[in-house]
């Protein structure tokens, strides 16, 4: 009777374990399909964000909007930078860290640098938290190691950039706490603090990408294409827009926006090829070994009989 009870305990041990497991599977599938779905739709969303103001102002060429061209213009590229993050998280998310990391760093920032001039923004961190939640591999978004070595040139690029947005981004920032106080159509839109926002987050971008975590190339392609973008926009935006940059920055951007992308492609092409070439090296190995140890074994055992006669 005891040896009876103690394998019935036994399978129902191993019921609640199997039962377990298999509402642990299920999960993951289910976080899976709502990240794959949460990327989507806020790639769409995006998207609409990034051309609701831009096609009345550039296209149709609103003419209250006429001041305000650069800056929409920005909350465009700022769409481009995070939609296009997203857009490379919809297939296969658990194989680009990097890109979740990017994006949850990004909301968080937003917040913080939104929340102070209108604490209804505050609902930007519960999407952070959304996020990490519903990722497949919630763990690898509080890791930054890597493998190999960090990229030098696309490092060296974003600390330039960094050094000469800096002074730019405080400026913005201070623009943005006392056009609030004097009631500036800028700073009411939060154009100012957008536009330093947009700048923190390229420079965050091109650090992540140097780091060449997985995920580290579509993340490094869609920074350059932002400058590009932006640079773009610096060569044909009339001068009466407020806070453009000079035609001598557009030319300045679209050089280093393209230079981000090239390094990027040529980085990401020495890599695959460097892992092409140890692969090859491994397979020849592996079919010279046996090849080698049939050879000793032969030698070994023609040596043999000599080895017992002196005995």
């Amino acid at each position: 009777m005891i040896n009876g009870a103690a394998k019935l305990d036994k399978l129902k041990g191993s019921d609640i374990m199997i039962t377990i497991e298999t509402h642990r599977i299920d999960w993951k599938k289910w976080r899976s399909r709502v990240f794959t779905l949460l990327t989507v739709v806020l790639s769409i969303v995006l998207l609409i964000a990034g051309t609701f103001e831009f096609i009345p102002a550039w296209i149709l060429r609103n003419p209250p909007d006429a001041i305000h061209l650069w800056h929409i213009a920005e909350l465009s590229a700022l769409s481009m930078l995070l939609g296009g993050v997203m857009f490379g998280l919809v297939r296969k998310p658990e194989e680009k860290p990097l890109l979740a990391q990017f994006v949850v760093l990004a909301v968080i920032t937003l917040d913080v640098g939104l929340t102070p001039f209108d604490i209804r923004l505050a609902g930007l961190l519960p999407l952070a938290g959304l996020l990490v939640l519903t990722y497949p591999r919630p763990r690898a978004l509080l890791s930054f190691s890597h493998k190999g070595r960090i990229s030098a040139a696309l490092l060296a690029i974003t600390i330039l950039l960094a050094v000469i947005l800096d002074p730019i981004i405080q400026q913005e920032i201070h623009y943005q706490i006392i056009g609030m106080s004097e009631n500036d159509a800028h700073a009411l839109l939060f154009h100012w603090i957008g536009s330093a926002l947009l700048y923190v987050l390229l420079i965050l971008a091109g650090v992540l990408a140097s780091i060449k975590r997985p995920g580290w190339k579509w993340l490094g392609i869609i920074t350059g294409l932002t400058y590009c973008y932006l640079g773009v926009i610096a060569l044909i935006v009339p001068g009466y827009a407020a806070g453009a940059w000079s035609e001598a920055g557009g030319l300045f951007a679209l050089f280093f926006g393209a230079l981000y992308i090239l390094i990027t492609l040529a980085e990401a092409e020495g890599m695959r090829q460097s892992v092409s070439t140890s692969a090859s090296e491994r397979v020849t190995l592996s079919a010279t070994l046996p090849a080698y140890k049939s050879k000793e074994s032969k030698v070994m055992s023609e040596l043999e009989p000599a080895g017992m006669g002196r005995k």
